[in-house]
Protein backbone atom coordinates (compact mmCIF):
# COMPACT_ATOMS: atom_id res chain seq x y z
CA UNK A 1 0.00 0.00 0.00
CA UNK A 2 2.82 2.48 0.91
CA UNK A 3 4.61 2.19 -2.53
CA UNK A 4 0.83 3.16 -4.33
CA UNK A 5 0.25 5.90 -2.19
CA UNK A 6 3.99 7.61 -2.45
CA UNK A 7 3.90 6.65 -6.00
CA UNK A 8 4.77 9.47 -8.01
CA UNK A 9 4.34 8.57 -10.80
CA UNK A 10 0.80 7.26 -10.17
CA UNK A 11 -0.03 10.67 -8.73
CA UNK A 12 1.58 12.27 -12.20
CA UNK A 13 -1.31 9.82 -13.53
CA UNK A 14 -4.02 10.21 -11.37
CA UNK A 15 -4.00 14.06 -12.39
CA UNK A 16 -3.77 13.55 -15.66
CA UNK A 17 -6.77 11.71 -15.90
CA UNK A 18 -8.50 13.78 -13.59
CA UNK A 19 -8.26 16.94 -15.78
CA UNK A 20 -10.39 15.19 -18.20
CA UNK A 21 -13.57 15.29 -15.92
CA UNK A 22 -14.42 11.57 -16.41
CA UNK A 23 -15.78 9.48 -13.74
CA UNK A 24 -13.77 9.25 -10.57
CA UNK A 25 -13.98 6.48 -7.85
CA UNK A 26 -11.96 5.68 -4.62
CA UNK A 27 -12.62 3.27 -1.67
CA UNK A 28 -11.08 3.29 2.06
CA UNK A 29 -7.26 4.17 1.47
CA UNK A 30 -8.05 4.71 -2.43
CA UNK A 31 -9.45 8.36 -1.18
CA UNK A 32 -5.52 9.18 -0.22
CA UNK A 33 -4.01 9.19 -3.61
CA UNK A 34 -6.77 11.71 -4.28
CA UNK A 35 -5.95 13.35 -1.70
CA UNK A 36 -2.25 13.91 -1.87
CA UNK A 37 -2.50 14.14 -5.87
CA UNK A 38 -2.10 18.09 -6.35
CA UNK A 39 -3.61 20.03 -9.35
CA UNK A 40 -0.92 21.54 -11.11
CA UNK A 41 -2.34 24.98 -11.33
CA UNK A 42 -3.61 25.33 -7.98
CA UNK A 43 -1.05 23.30 -6.12
CA UNK A 44 -3.97 22.05 -3.48
CA UNK A 45 -5.19 18.40 -3.87
CA UNK A 46 -7.46 17.65 -6.73
CA UNK A 47 -10.33 16.45 -4.17
CA UNK A 48 -9.80 20.12 -2.29
CA UNK A 49 -13.48 21.38 -3.35
CA UNK A 50 -15.11 18.43 -3.14
CA UNK A 51 -17.32 16.46 -0.76
CA UNK A 52 -16.23 12.63 0.60
CA UNK A 53 -15.33 9.75 2.25
CA UNK A 54 -12.70 7.52 2.97
CA UNK A 55 -12.11 5.08 5.71
CA UNK A 56 -13.49 6.68 9.34
CA UNK A 57 -10.91 7.05 12.18
CA UNK A 58 -13.10 4.89 14.14
CA UNK A 59 -13.19 2.06 11.55
CA UNK A 60 -9.24 2.27 10.99
CA UNK A 61 -8.47 3.03 15.00
CA UNK A 62 -10.72 0.17 15.77
CA UNK A 63 -8.69 -2.46 13.26
CA UNK A 64 -5.63 -0.86 15.47
CA UNK A 65 -6.79 -2.07 18.47
CA UNK A 66 -8.27 -5.22 17.99
CA UNK A 67 -5.71 -6.41 16.34
CA UNK A 68 -2.03 -4.82 17.46
CA UNK A 69 -1.72 -8.12 20.04
CA UNK A 70 -1.22 -9.91 17.09
CA UNK A 71 -0.10 -7.67 14.41
CA UNK A 72 1.73 -5.12 16.19
CA UNK A 73 1.35 -2.14 14.19
CA UNK A 74 0.08 -3.08 11.03
CA UNK A 75 -2.70 -1.17 11.15
CA UNK A 76 -0.64 2.03 11.70
CA UNK A 77 1.34 2.32 8.93
CA UNK A 78 1.01 5.98 8.10
CA UNK A 79 1.76 8.99 10.53
CA UNK A 80 -2.02 10.07 10.31
CA UNK A 81 -5.36 8.59 10.15
CA UNK A 82 -6.59 8.39 6.75
CA UNK A 83 -9.70 10.60 7.74
CA UNK A 84 -7.41 13.25 9.48
CA UNK A 85 -4.89 13.15 5.89
CA UNK A 86 -8.22 13.23 3.75
CA UNK A 87 -9.59 16.30 5.69
CA UNK A 88 -6.31 18.36 5.36
CA UNK A 89 -6.45 18.03 1.71
CA UNK A 90 -10.10 19.27 1.68
CA UNK A 91 -10.50 23.31 1.74
CA UNK A 92 -13.11 23.47 4.26
CA UNK A 93 -13.46 19.89 7.01
CA UNK A 94 -17.12 20.10 6.77
CA UNK A 95 -16.76 18.54 3.40
CA UNK A 96 -15.76 15.31 4.54
CA UNK A 97 -18.49 13.38 5.33
CA UNK A 98 -18.09 9.83 7.57
CA UNK A 99 -21.44 8.34 7.37
CA UNK A 100 -23.64 6.23 9.89
CA UNK A 101 -21.62 4.59 12.46
CA UNK A 102 -21.51 0.72 11.55
CA UNK A 103 -19.14 -1.95 10.34
CA UNK A 104 -22.06 -3.99 9.05
CA UNK A 105 -21.26 -4.79 5.43
CA UNK A 106 -23.20 -4.10 2.52
CA UNK A 107 -24.00 -6.86 -0.17
CA UNK A 108 -25.54 -7.63 -3.61
CA UNK A 109 -29.28 -7.27 -2.17
CA UNK A 110 -29.27 -5.71 0.70
CA UNK A 111 -27.07 -2.45 0.43
CA UNK A 112 -28.79 -0.67 3.36
CA UNK A 113 -25.59 -0.55 5.72
CA UNK A 114 -23.35 0.75 2.98
CA UNK A 115 -23.07 4.65 1.99
CA UNK A 116 -21.24 5.99 -0.46
CA UNK A 117 -20.74 10.37 -1.27
CA UNK A 118 -20.69 11.66 -4.63
CA UNK A 119 -20.08 14.42 -5.66
CA UNK A 120 -20.48 15.77 -9.61
CA UNK A 121 -17.75 13.12 -11.49
CA UNK A 122 -16.39 11.83 -7.94
CA UNK A 123 -17.35 9.03 -6.32
CA UNK A 124 -15.78 7.37 -2.86
CA UNK A 125 -16.90 4.84 0.12
CA UNK A 126 -15.55 4.29 3.33
CA UNK A 127 -14.36 0.77 3.05
CA UNK A 128 -14.78 -2.77 1.18
CA UNK A 129 -18.05 -3.24 3.00
CA UNK A 130 -19.22 -0.38 0.65
CA UNK A 131 -18.27 -2.02 -2.37
CA UNK A 132 -21.71 -3.57 -3.45
CA UNK A 133 -23.47 0.45 -3.41
CA UNK A 134 -20.11 1.80 -4.87
CA UNK A 135 -19.66 -0.54 -7.67
CA UNK A 136 -23.69 -0.12 -8.83
CA UNK A 137 -23.20 3.95 -8.11
CA UNK A 138 -20.43 4.08 -10.03
CA UNK A 139 -22.19 2.08 -13.10
CA UNK A 140 -24.27 4.53 -13.50
CA UNK A 141 -22.13 7.43 -13.29
CA UNK A 142 -20.32 5.43 -16.25
CA UNK A 143 -23.42 5.34 -18.04
CA UNK A 144 -24.45 8.88 -17.47
CA UNK A 145 -20.81 9.84 -18.60
CA UNK A 146 -21.14 7.61 -22.02
CA UNK A 147 -24.14 9.21 -23.37
CA UNK A 148 -24.66 10.76 -26.68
Amino acid sequence: MRQYLSSTVLGGKVAEFWRLARPVGAICHGVLVLARTRDPRTGRSVIADRRTTCLPKYMERGAYYFTAWRLGRYYRTYPAYVQDEVTAALNNPSQFVRGPRTQRRGTVTDDSAAFVVQDGNYLSARWPGDAYLFGERFRRLLEENSAP
